[in-house]
């Protein structure tokens, strides 16, 4: 099953790139097809037969075929040309590009471009389809990978992105727009490809909305019950910089209401290098916490020769703690479950080493705990020189290898710690499966957040490579189109 999610991933991937490569194939040939030729559908009463254009030898102008208040421009050289009203009429102004596309400078619309928007509508939605596929797979397959999280993240943003046009279009048509100076053409794709980051925050923003009552309500009982301490607080943080973030982008404004040209294109360009970089974070956040919850719940095969129990602090009388002893229990549970399936009981490697201020290490205690439910001693191989979640593994592993040839893992951690103690296995040669044991509501956001900076830090430089060319991608965007 799970070569043949590999199998699918891959073919996902190819008809990705076929789609793309269809997509602007299509584009292309509409382009080539259509260049030379524009219809301008002017407002209700004004008359295509009045316009003329300012210079000659540019355009020919005709009313067109399919209604008196559509102008058909034909272009016959080359350059930029006022089309001028004899009556009440919008001024039109055109310019003619290299292979004879003549592009409207008011709107944005240009030779081709009715056929264009429906492309880019079935592409969108095609992407969609593909990249949600390829996300679900992934997380069956390859769950513990910051590729998965990639992809997740950029699912969210393309469904956002399909869904804004779609109700820009149905809008649109409720409005009546047909009958109004502005027609439905390229100007509604170059304000959603304009303001994409800003609709990602707004059809978000309830789901933002819940963490941040989420983060706020938790961090409150947590520091009532666990006490007033910096690591408490993460939430409150975090909460605080949601708000204003979209403080910011709601007050901001989406509209430029008075200056230049030039003036308008920096306004634009800021804003979209603001709201790129915190939608990116945002979507991170969703995805990771997506694949969180995925990781947390998900059983393993139970097929495994050992367990893994990461540790964390023990008491002052060497006793594990409720969130360890979540662990060990959890563990000792998976057991009984495969060896009731299977008749094979793996065995428990407690990973842990002793901490400065602790009596024991916490690989010795949780094999005391063991030893106290009833768990022979020959199937403990306590593992007691580990600091960090990264050795556990490591020396773990290495304690394994030295007794089994070929061993299947699985670990068991508290619920918000499994997708990024997933990754470490991975990248440590483990391959394991994670079984995520229960921890105190108001525990897990803050928790979370501790483990989604864990995952930010670890590959920082990605995360700020994919923010520049995200940055960059609508900077480019904005100095181009039309405002």
């Amino acid at each position: 099953m799970r070569e043949q999610n590999r199998k699918a991933i891959k073919r996902l991937m190819i008809m990705r790139i076929a789609a793309t490569v269809i997509f602007l194939t299509a584009v292309t040939v509409c382009l080539i097809v259509n260049s030379g030729k524009l219809e301008i559908r002017l407002p209700d009463g004004v008359l295509a037969r009045d316009y003329y254009p300012e210079e000659e030898g540019v355009v020919e102008l005709s009313v067109s075929e399919k209604s008196p208040n559509r102008l058909a421009v034909t272009a016959i050289g080359r350059g930029k040309v006022f089309l001028m009203s004899r009556g009440e009429g919008m001024l039109q102004y055109v310019k003619i590009l290299p292979g004879g596309i003549i592009y409207n400078m008011v709107n944005g619309d240009f030779s081709g471009c009715g056929l264009i928007v429906l492309f880019v509508h079935i592409y969108l939605w095609t992407m969609v389809s593909l990249v949600v596929s390829t996300f679900i797979l992934r997380c069956r397959t390859e769950l513990y990978s910051y590729t998965t999280l990639f992809i997740g993240g950029i699912a969210l943003f393309i469904i956002c992105a399909a869904f804004d046009l779609l109700i820009q279009v149905v809008s649109a048509l409720k409005s009546d727009i047909f009958s109004s100076i502005q027609p439905l053409g390229m100007s509604y794709i170059f304000s959603g490809m304009r303001k994409a980051g800003s609709s990602f925050m707004y059809l978000t923003g309830p789901i933002m909305a819940l963490f941040v009552i989420a983060f706020t309500v938790s961090n409150f009982v947590l520091v009532k019950r666990e006490g007033f301490h910096p690591a408490n607080l993460l939430g409150f943080g975090i909460s605080a910089a949601i708000i204003a973030g979209y403080l910011f982008a709601y007050l901001d404004g989406e509209n430029f209401t008075g200056g230049s040209e030039d003036e308008a294109r920096i306004f634009f360009t800021v804003r979209s290098i603001y709201t790129s970089v915190f939608v990116y974070f945002e979507a991170m956040l969703l995805s990771s916490s997506l694949c969180a919850f995925i990781a947390a719940v998900k059983k393993p095969r139970r097929d495994k020769t050992h367990v893994i129990i990461l540790g964390c602090a023990v008491s002052d009388d060497g006793t594990p703690l409720p969130l360890l002893r979540g662990r060990i229990d959890r563990a000792i549970a998976f057991a009984d479950d495969q060896a009731k399936d299977t008749g094979a009981r793996p065995v428990f490697v407690p990973s842990g080493g002793q901490g400065s201020d602790e009596v024991i290490s916490e690989g010795e205690s949780m094999r005391r705990y063991l030893l106290s439910k009833g768990i022979d001693d020959g199937h403990i191989l306590p593992e007691t020189a580990s600091t960090n979640t990264v050795e556990n593994m490591r020396f773990s592993l290495e304690k394994i290898k030295e007794s089994c040839k070929d061993p299947k893992i699985a670990f068991s951690t508290s619920g918000y710690h499994v997708l990024r103690s997933g990754m470490i296995s991975e990248k440590e040669g483990l391959a394991a499966e994670g079984i995520g044991s229960k921890t105190k509501w108001y525990f897990w956001p803050n928790a979370f957040i501790r483990e989604f900076i864990g995952l930010l830090a670890g590959k920082w430089k990605r995360h700020l490579l994919w923010m520049l060319l995200l940055t960059g991608l609508f900077v480019m965007i904005n100095l181009a189109i039309p405002i």
